[in-house]
């Protein structure tokens, strides 16, 4: 897990696509192109103690392990799928292709704002930056009385639409919030 640089929407018609930004010196960039899925986060302000865990130290060094951070700050990795930490062996859901079971299983921070399951289209060096195109496969929200990661509900095309929940100050981290905390 890392904190992104950049991500932006560039298609809002289907299929659904982001670019997001990833330093290339980082274990997040490898393993993000090595297995084409990934699961952007967007933070709670009260996750904010996360970004210097995963955003100022490198999965690289040596004795460093980010979800061993995490858990210490209280927020303790989950499945995509629900669950603990120990829930590998669960089943995600019916219907997923291999690929998409995979992207399921990946672990999360528990208590997101929202989560976009995203699958690499392709990606471009932009200097000390590679541009991931990506499309969406999943959209998703936490549940705070199952503890778990819940899809949203299929659109009429068939295809998972971004959750319509309230995002402001209130409910998601803002860059203003770790200026004023003196993070960034």
């Amino acid at each position: 897990m890392n904190i992104v640089t950049f991500t932006t929407a560039v298609s809002v018609a289907p299929p659904k696509t982001w670019a997001v930004s990833l330093y290339t010196n980082t274990l997040t960039r490898r393993a993000f192109l090595d297995s084409k899925v990934g699961v952007l986060q967007l933070l709670r302000p009260d996750q904010s103690k996360l970004v210097p865990i995963l955003g100022q130290r490198s999965g690289y060094e040596d004795g460093y392990d980010k979800k061993d951070e995490c858990k210490g700050a209280g927020f303790g990795w989950v499945s995509h799928c629900g669950g603990g930490d120990e829930s590998e062996s669960a089943t995600c859901s019916e219907g997923h292709s291999k690929e998409e079971e995979v992207g399921l299983r990946l672990k999360v921070l528990p208590g997101c704002a929202s989560y976009i399951k995203l699958k690499v289209l392709s990606y471009h060096n932009a200097g000390d930056h590679d541009v991931a195109l990506c499309e969406i496969l999943d959209t998703a929200t936490w549940n705070d009385e199952t503890r778990e990661v819940v899809s949203c509900l299929l659109d009429e095309e068939g295809r998972r639409p971004v959750a319509a929940a309230v995002i402001d100050p209130t409910t998601a981290l803002y860059t203003g919030q770790l200026r004023e905390e003196g993070i960034i």
